[in-house]
């Protein structure tokens, strides 16, 4: 297996990394939404209901943090490539 291949796989790995528990993460937030709305309704944060709250803003800090951190890391992977020449 030769450098470009390795570097390739870490990618791989690192994308599995945080795309898996990202998906889940989002999936297992609405399913808690789902399956407790009669209590999550009657909560309030800054007097948005929790489920407004979690859905529709809270996921979208979190998901730009994580775009942000991922993005540099495979740019470092990719600059890793080029220099290999691959």
């Amino acid at each position: 297996m030769n450098a470009t291949e390795k570097i390739r796989k870490k990618q791989l790995r690192f994308a599995l990394k945080f795309g898996v528990p990202y998906i889940l993460f989002i999936i297992l937030m609405y399913l808690v939404v789902y399956l407790g709305k009669d209590w999550i309704v009657k909560q309030k944060i800054f007097s948005l209901p929790l489920h407004y709250f979690l859905v529709a803003v809270l996921i979208y800090p979190i998901t730009w943090i994580i775009f942000g951190y991922y993005v540099r890391k495979a740019n470092q992977m990719e600059d890793e490539i080029k220099k290999i020449g691959g």
